[in-house]
């Protein structure tokens, strides 16, 4: 079945532009603003900075000029996030009218609490379906619906900092209590605990490298990792970072691996005996699809020293892939 694919207009583009732009600097600003609150205390005679968060307060020192100039970073990155907040929400009633809040509610949620809580790009990446919204943000273009559809969400952990699932550490309630906090009705679906369901029949599946010896379950209870053929190169794989929009026009950030590699991936499993046979062809219809996004819109080749890194068996769907961009830039 040939690619489809539909360009931006020019008014799509440049909204897309400045929302990018926009999110880039709240980001930034949120990113830095430290919890809690600042307030100068006098102690006998003297100022103190202090900061409570929660239930504590500590003093970051006497009145200096050290002091003061945390008290006004402090001060003017709670404001530039307040402004970029009200401006991305001021956006967002554009984005919804130019059609671009592409990505649907449930991996919106989970995008946005995964990202507050510091664990994607750094530890957790996107993988599977919904990494095309970032390469259709990328090249300018919208996929047909056929290929954007789909009932799970999948993440790879990036486990070479430490072999423990890193989150039980970053997140004290690990990932299973940062998808409550997105959904409240999220729980692990099965017994092995290796995926996460809400009331609505949405799966968030947690993916890794296979591990010798396999590592510790949690002592608590949350998604244990799956260990997946495939994914100790999908690790080492480029990686790309792209701006979204979510259903309700505020955008997100979304990490994952290179398209070329998506695309080439997702060939390979088209093939794998094992993988079910009613998942082949939308998985060769998506490595089409995002190939000829990757050729044709970014520019990037197959033959590329970059990655090199991948095993013969997948590199060997180069030229396939490559054949299928090239017509579809002689269809365009």
């Amino acid at each position: 079945m040939p690619v489809q694919l539909t360009e931006l207009s020019n008014e799509q583009r440049r909204q897309l532009i400045d929302v990018r732009q926009a999110f880039t600097a709240w980001r930034e600003a949120a990113r830095k603003v430290r919890p809690g609150s600042l307030r100068w205390v006098t102690r006998k005679g003297a100022e103190y900075l202090y900061r409570k968060s929660h239930h504590s307060e500590r003093s970051l020192g006497r009145r200096s000029p050290e002091t003061e100039a945390i008290m006004k970073e402090h001060g003017q990155l709670r404001e530039r996030r307040k402004k970029g907040q009200a401006r991305l929400k001021s956006m967002a009633r554009v984005n919804r009218a130019l059609y671009l809040n592409r990505v649907p509610k449930e991996p919106s949620l989970i995008l946005r609490e995964l990202d507050a809580a510091g664990l994607l790009g750094k530890h957790l990446f996107v993988i599977g379906t919904n990494a095309l919204y970032a390469y259709e943000a990328r090249a300018g273009v919208l996929f047909e619906s056929g290929l954007l559809a789909t009932n799970d969400f999948h993440l790879l952990w990036d486990a070479r900092d430490n072999l423990r699932l890193l989150v039980t550490g970053i997140s004290p309630d690990g990932v299973l209590g940062v998808l409550r906090k997105a959904d409240p009705s999220y729980s692990t679906a099965d017994d092995d605990g290796t995926r996460a369901q809400n009331a609505d029949g949405y799966f968030v599946d947690l993916f890794c490298p296979e591990v010798d010896p396999p590592a510790k379950k949690p002592s608590r209870k949350d998604l244990d990792p799956i260990a997946a053929e495939g994914a100790d190169w999908l690790i080492e794989a480029p990686r790309i970072e792209e701006t979204v929009i979510g259903s309700d026009g505020m955008p997100l950030y979304l990490p994952c691996v290179d398209p070329r590699v998506f695309a080439l991936h997702k060939l390979w499993l088209s093939k794998v005996p094992s993988r079910q046979a009613a998942s082949r062809p939308r998985d060769r219809a998506q490595a089409h699809a995002v190939a000829a996004v990757a050729q044709t819109f970014l520019g990037l080749k197959f033959k590329d020293r970059t990655l090199g890194f991948l095993p013969a068996t997948v590199k060997a769907g180069a030229d396939e892939l490559s054949r299928v961009a090239k017509e579809y830039e002689r269809r365009g």
